[in-house]
C-alpha cells in the first residue's frame, strides 16, 4: 500500500538545474557553476536508473551515470564550451574539469550515506541524511575550490 520514496527525486534536482541558470546569471565561475552541473546529471542518473529497470544493465545507478557524464560532456563539446581557450586552468577545461569533480563528489557523497548508515545497523543517523550527505560534500566541495582557486 505504501508507495517507495525516490530520496533523490526528480524535483530537487530540477531545483539544483533553476540554480546553476541563476548562477551563471550572477557571474558564479564556470569551474563552481560546472561541480554543480556534475551532482546534478549525478542526481538525476540515480534517481531515474531505478525508472530504466526494462534495460538490464550490471550496477544501473552507476552505468547511468557514465551515459549522462559522458551526454553532458558530448552536449558541453557541441555547443564550444569545453573549447574556450580561456576558461582553463592547469591546462584544463574548467567546466570537464567542474563537471568530473561533482559527478566523483556526489557519489562519495551517496557512500558515505551507506558507510553512516552501515554503522548504525542500516538506519540514519538524521532525517534526510540521504540527501544532505552528497548535496553537502558537493556543498563542500565548491567551496573549497572557490576558496583555493577561484
Amino acid at each position: 500500500m505504501i508507495k517507495p520514496v525516490f530520496a533523490t527525486c526528480p524535483v530537487c534536482v530540477m531545483a539544483v538545474g533553476g540554480g546553476l541558470w541563476i548562477a551563471e546569471k550572477l557571474g558564479v565561475d564556470d569551474l563552481i557553476a560546472a561541480i554543480w552541473i556534475g551532482a546534478f546529471v549525478t542526481a538525476f542518473a540515480i534517481a531515474l536508473a531505478d525508472k530504466f529497470n526494462k534495460i538490464k544493465l550490471p550496477k544501473p545507478q552507476i552505468t547511468w551515470t557514465i551515459v549522462f557524464y559522458l551526454l553532458t560532456l558530448a552536449t558541453m563539446q557541441i555547443s564550444g564550451k569545453l573549447n574556450n581557450p580561456y576558461c582553463k586552468i592547469w591546462g584544463v577545461c574548467k567546466i570537464w574539469l567542474g563537471i568530473t569533480v561533482g559527478t566523483i563528489v556526489f557519489w562519495l557523497g551517496v557512500l558515505l550515506d551507506k558507510l553512516a548508515r552501515k554503522k548504525n545497523n542500516g538506519k540514519v543517523f538524521f532525517p534526510f541524511q540521504k540527501v544532505i550527505l552528497p548535496v553537502l560534500a558537493v556543498l563542500l566541495t565548491s567551496w573549497l575550490f572557490y576558496l583555493l582557486i577561484c
